[in-house]
């Protein structure tokens, strides 16, 4: 077989692992993060195992950047900014869900707060969950008022 070229737009689409260093004078970022992420992972976990008994279907959305050892810096993820942890709908009406897990002192960031606020207008369910009870708590008031909107 013989050697086959690439035509040059799609070798220009091609990165070499040698040209991805960062440049010698490039200024040192920060390390990946060390925190311990179990505690928000067990309450995201446990908000998707409630929404799903309340009727959900739910998912985890991790649309954390990921840390790139070579660049030494985060590869930015090429979702779009602000989607929350978990997102679904409640199945009984189709109505959107999303949950930002918050843990802490985490706060949620402009565009986070942006998406919750265009799915609770457009009257899905949306909340920043600090913990199991509160966010059952605000599904459970959320519910009551679509079923009131529905019966009128």
């Amino acid at each position: 077989m013989g050697k086959t070229t690439l035509p040059a737009h799609l070798l220009s689409r091609i990165v070499h692992d040698t040209s991805r260093a960062p440049p010698a004078d490039a200024p040192k970022v920060a390390k990946p993060r060390t925190r311990n992420t179990s505690a928000t992972n067990s309450l995201t976990s446990a908000i998707r195992d409630m929404l799903t008994y309340e009727g959900c279907t739910i998912w985890r959305h991790n649309n954390a950047g990921v840390y790139d050892n070579q660049l030494q810096c985060y590869r930015a993820n090429s979702s779009r900014k602000g989607l929350p942890d978990t997102l679904g709908f409640y199945r009984r009406t189709g109505h959107f869900v999303a949950v930002e897990v918050k843990y802490g002192k985490d706060t949620l960031t402009p565009e986070q707060r942006d998406f919750l606020a265009d799915v609770k207008a457009a009257g899905g369910f949306a909340c920043e969950g600090r913990s199991l009870e509160q966010v059952r708590r605000e599904f459970n008031e959320w519910k009551l008022g679509i079923t009131k909107s529905t019966k009128t």
